[in-house]
């Protein structure tokens, strides 16, 4: 902007003290902001790295339930097994929520696991490969909900940093320039004021003096 006049500000003491204080309050608010910007990178970086780990290990229990329901499926027919998911009315309940980090909302998936869980096929369909399958499946169910939260959690970290980057920058390159160019004109102006008061205070001091 350099020193030229600026738009709505009047070059006074009252709009230096005023412009001061309005520069003083960016800077503090950039501060904050980018303070509110590294703990919300810090807590980015662990839930990326949730998320993966969770990922890893519901890869690893999908593919071990996977391969039992392959197992079984070979023990006791492909129809049996068929029939056996199509008869089940079994459903999983999730409670989602929300929480905050830093002001930041963001999702919390809670499985509503059961204890003892059962499958509910009979006797005459039991199979161990079966039954493994389904405690596994089971357990996949919480990491879905744990991955949906992490992964949601990342998504929204993630944009409000980026929003949270572009006020810093408007700060740090728009407004707070802005003021200081503001203070540094209006100091300008100030002290060319009194020099002007000062040479004419002399002019009019020499004149009464030499009558």
């Amino acid at each position: 902007m350099g020193f030229m006049a600026m738009e709505n500000i009047s070059p006074t003491r009252i709009s230096l003290i005023k412009t001061k204080k309005t520069l003083k309050t960016a800077k503090t608010g950039c501060e904050v902001l980018e303070h509110k910007r590294d703990i919300l990178l810090r807590e980015l970086r662990n839930s990326i790295y949730n998320a993966e780990q969770i990922r890893k290990t519901l890869i690893e229990i999908l593919t071990a339930a996977y391969q039992s329901l392959r197992e079984a499926n070979i023990a006791k027919g492909t129809e049996t097994i068929s029939d056996v998911a199509l008869g089940s009315s079994f459903s999983a309940n999730y409670l989602v929520d929300t929480k905050s980090i830093m002001g930041v909302a963001v999702p919390t998936v809670k499985f509503q696991n059961e204890k003892n869980v059962k499958p509910e096929y009979g006797f005459a369909n039991t199979n161990a490969d079966l039954d493994k399958a389904f405690q596994l499946f089971y357990k996949a169910l919480k990491l879905i909900g744990d991955l949906a939260a992490a992964e949601g959690t990342t998504y929204q970290l993630a944009n409000d940093i980026n929003k949270t980057q572009r006020r810093v920058n408007a700060l740090n390159y728009v407004l707070i320039p802005k003021y200081r160019d503001a203070v540094t004109w209006i100091e300008l102006v100030l002290e060319e004021k009194e020099r002007e008061e000062f040479i004419r205070t002399k002019r009019i001091k020499n004149m009464i003096q030499n009558k």
